[in-house]
């Protein structure tokens, strides 16, 4: 090849990959940068078809994992028939070759065990490229590529694309330690909020019981203060039942399964009784973790009013607003001190709003009481969503 064609084909492989990098910068899902890359590539390089897999289990121990189909684009009516299942189901000489160790760089598989297999209509494809999403740590998926004929890869794409294979696995592995990220800091926040309530437990619940104890003590012991010893034991017993209530409804696990407003509405029936609860929830499809914290913020700004402020009415509100989703807990009760600190319980839930970049914020309301909004930015409105203004 000339050296000014060799070098005018650099040119539009570094564009290409660049193009690429683009495209899984913008996507946070990793499948959805895989399947948007994979488009892409598809694309740039002129060919009909793509599709990739990637293991289920971390990187250091690829090679044992369960491949799984993650993406595909182009797929002819052969392979595409029954949900995809010959790409599902079936293994193949790129499989082999990846939990063999033999796949560390893109080849050519000019036999093809399912497309010989595939029944129907192959859209003329014989050949396929399968390159390694390669890590630091060995390979993590296979990326496969088709055009028809029977014409295979030359070395050079084979080499370019083994490229596209190393940032296709960089993306991977920072989509999992991101993953993990998560999942380390959901595991801190349950500590933190078990040992939050198991200091409530002690310091309302066993304080309260201990009072009553000594009470009743006194009532088995003077008859002349029994009948005050004996009120005043009800009435501690009293609120420490209303304490374990609350701190029960703290450790309710959120029912999502019907969406967030079905799950504030069980919310607001279960205290209705304690409190006259004013509900207004719009039905917004949201993201699990953002729904979770929203009900989480939710659950502890009615423990926190029911056990501070003693309020006649609570409002709760949920919409969304300038695409974002907005929760709103109001109560006519006592409002906050004038020196505030915020417990365990609301500094957990701040973190966890500030993770999905969001905010949340406790005031004073001008007509008496607490004002509690929660806001977490929406990517976008889902279908038949009303923004409030």
């Amino acid at each position: 090849m000339p050296r000014s064609a060799a070098l005018q084909r650099r040119l539009r492989e570094l564009a290409t990959l660049n193009q690429i990098l683009e495209v899984l910068n913008k996507q946070a899902d990793l499948n959805q940068a895989l399947q948007a890359a994979l488009e892409e590539l598809v694309e740039l390089l002129g060919l009909s078809t793509g599709w990739v897999f990637v293991t289920q289990v971390d990187p250091g121990d690829a090679r044992q994992g369960q491949l799984t189909l993650s993406s595909c684009t182009g797929l002819p009516p052969a392979l595409a028939a029954d949900e995809r299942r010959s790409l599902r189901e079936k293994s193949c000489d790129c499989h082999w070759l990846f939990r063999h160790g033999e796949l560390d760089r893109g080849v050519n598989i000019v036999t093809c065990s399912r497309l010989e297999s595939a029944q129907g209509d192959k859209g003329g494809l014989e050949v396929h490229a399968s390159v390694p999403l390669l890590t630091r740590d060995g390979p993590v998926g296979i990326l496969n590529l088709a055009a028809p004929g029977r014409e295979p890869f030359d070395a050079e794409t084979l080499e370019f694309l083994t490229a596209v294979g190393r940032t296709l696995g960089l993306a991977f592995r920072r989509a999992r330690l991101q993953e993990q990220q998560v999942r380390e800091r959901e595991a801190l926040a349950a500590l933190e909020e078990r040992a939050r309530l198991a200091r409530e437990m002690h310091d309302s619940v066993a304080q309260l019981l201990f009072a009553a104890e000594l009470s009743l003590n006194v009532a088995r012991e003077s008859s002349q203060q029994r009948e005050a010893a004996l009120e005043r034991s009800a009435e501690l017993v009293s609120s420490a039942l209303s304490e374990l209530r609350g701190l029960v409804e703290l450790l309710r696990p959120a029912d999502l399964s019907q969406g967030l407003a079905p799950a504030l509405s069980r919310l607001a029936d279960r205290v209705d009784g304690v409190v006259r609860v004013h509900l207004d929830a719009q039905p917004l499809e949201l993201p699990e973790g953002v729904a979770e914290t929203l009900y989480r913020i939710a659950q502890e700004g009615v423990h926190n009013a029911l056990r501070h402020a003693h309020p006649k009415n609570l409002w709760i509100r949920l919409d969304r607003h300038r695409g974002q989703a907005r929760l709103r807990l109001e109560d006519d009760g006592r409002g906050l001190p004038q020196q505030v600190t915020r417990g365990m319980g609301l500094l957990s839930l701040e973190q966890r709003t500030q993770a999905l970049g969001g905010s949340l914020r406790v005031s004073n309301r001008a007509r008496g009481g607490v004002l509690l909004e929660a806001r977490i930015p929406l990517r976008a409105a889902p279908a038949g969503a009303r923004e409030v203004e």
